[in-house]
């Protein structure tokens, strides 16, 4: 989904606190999180566009990931996996907090018609944090809210979340799909192999994404001038759901499709199922190379235009760890 841009002012702070923590306003220490609901504030941007994490923290809310509504169909249970593993780990750790607090894993959502919460981004991270062995009732997110629609019709509401692009409404076939037919909780999304590849793709700099300035990033995140030492071009991509239409475009390469093969989705239950996603990650594995090339064939350049970070140079894949924690 699209990126929102965020600065990582106080990181330090929030991403060394705790819920814990956050709890002790009994003794006058600390202000909690409030629980999102119909008193939940829109987040105000500062001076330069930025919804600081203070603003975050000072506005922001903590909500149950089965109250979140999807605004796409589908996921890459690949990176689910690995994402529920490290918070199982911090959980064990008792770190799970303090690393939900931190200001790039902020959940931003929308209040829509009846008041529900729908989600515009973080789906990924929202689903690890269902399907991580942690107790139900940790299964939870920090939030804000970018927009209160709820006063709007829901036709009205599903024409402005086209607009604003903080929708995605196609299956993992690229068919479209009507508002009705996304998944009515973080629970039911679909796996979608394709979104998976493409996350590689763009890991190993097969195409770059330009986020904007003030983004905090994913954990350890490396720009792909870090990884080639500036020898990539940076394109500012600003095509929205780019993971979603390189994913596309992708599925579309007769190679990329005869080296994955047939039914390479994985169901999501909980627990994850294990042994499909190992046998996908050795099919996606397989893939990766003719993805990287086709990325780099002027075909992409063609079907997804000059703004979606295409990189002429071919490079090698890096497929994400298989068992990351």
């Amino acid at each position: 989904m699209r990126t929102t841009a965020v600065i990582l002012l106080g990181c330090f702070t929030l991403g060394s606190a705790s819920l814990v923590e956050a709890k002790k306003n009994d003794t006058g220490s600390s202000k909690s999180i409030a629980e999102c609901g119909k008193h939940t504030r829109v987040v105000q941007r500062n001076d330069d566009g930025i919804i600081t994490a203070q603003e975050k923290r000072k506005h922001g809310c903590v909500i149950d990931v089965q109250a979140l509504h999807p605004t796409q169909s589908a996921v890459g249970m690949d990176a689910v996996q690995c994402k529920a593993a490290k918070i199982t780990s911090k959980a064990k750790a008792g770190k799970l907090d303090a690393y939900l607090l931190a200001d790039n894993h902020w959940v931003p959502m929308v209040r829509g018609p009846g008041g529900k919460f729908y989600l515009t981004d973080h789906h990924h991270l929202s689903t690890a944090v269902w399907n991580a062995d942690i107790k139900d009732k940790d299964k939870r997110v920090y939030a804000y809210l970018l927009a209160d629609l709820s006063a709007l019709s829901e036709n009205a509401f599903w024409a402005r979340m086209v607009k604003d692009h903080d929708t995605w409404l196609k299956n993992p076939a690229g068919e479209d799909i009507a508002p009705s037919q996304l998944p009515k909780s973080i629970a039911h999304l679909q796996d979608d192999p394709m979104r998976t590849l493409s996350a590689w793709v763009r890991g190993s700099c097969g195409y770059v994404k330009c986020d904007p300035v003030g983004t905090a990033k994913n954990d350890d995140e490396l720009s792909c001038e870090d990884k080639f030492h500036g020898s990539a071009t940076c394109a500012a991509a600003d095509v929205y759901f780019l993971e979603f239409k390189w994913g596309s475009y992708l599925a579309s390469v007769p190679d990329v499709k005869e080296a994955l093969g047939q039914n390479a989705t994985c169901s999501q239950q909980t627990p994850l199922d294990r042994n499909c996603l190992d046998e996908q990650y050795d099919r996606l594995k397989k893939a990766l190379p003719a993805a990287m090339k086709a990325a780099a064939a002027p075909d992409a350049l063609r079907v997804l235009g000059k703004n979606a970070g295409y990189n002429p140079t071919e490079r090698p894949g890096i497929a994400q760890p298989r068992h990351c924690k």
